[in-house]
């Protein structure tokens, strides 16, 4: 079977030396393959001697006036929902929060002084330094990765939006 697929690479001049040696060795030894390569050759000039149909711009006309139609129809939702952006919008604001709460607070005890504290944040502030630092690390990176993926979905989301306006206008 292999043989016969070698036929058409033959045919179309496309074989390497060792293939073509092979082909003619097998027209000369074997007559059923020479039998299907006379076939082949014959379907191939067939093939040749035909005209190339071309579409009658009629139907060419109707493809092109349908094809706004299909671009339309794009459905671009969010990559994340709106619930969802809320929630981790939140629980990033804080955490940024508390992070700087916990910056300005190492800062403020660096300091000379340290009267004038608010007790709700001072208790926030020291509820946050129980925390260890590599949960810190995770939430700040949690946080910044929630952020460049609300970035991204915005600037997809006018860029297909973009399209989808100018392949209807067209």
């Amino acid at each position: 079977m292999k043989n016969f697929e070698l036929l058409w690479k033959y045919i179309d001049g496309e074989c390497s030396p060792e293939e073509e040696a092979q082909v003619e060795r097998l027209l000369a030894e074997d007559l059923e393959f020479k039998r299907e390569w006379a076939r082949r050759v014959k379907l191939h000039r067939e093939l040749q001697q035909q005209e190339v149909e071309q579409p009658s711009l009629r139907f060419a006309r109707n493809v092109m006036d349908r094809l706004p139609e299909l671009y339309r129809k794009l459905d671009i939702s969010p990559l994340i929902s709106p619930l969802w952006r809320k929630i981790i919008g939140g629980v990033a604001g804080a955490f940024l929060l508390a992070y700087f709460a916990l910056v300005f607070n190492v800062i403020e005890t660096a300091g000379p002084a340290k009267g004038g504290q608010i007790p709700e944040v001072q208790a926030f502030v020291d509820a946050l330094t129980g925390l260890p630092a590599q949960a810190m690390s995770i939430l700040l990176a949690l946080s910044f990765g929630y952020i460049l993926l609300a970035f991204l979905d915005r600037q997809l989301k006018k860029r297909f939006e973009g399209e989808a306006r100018a392949s209807g206008t067209k």
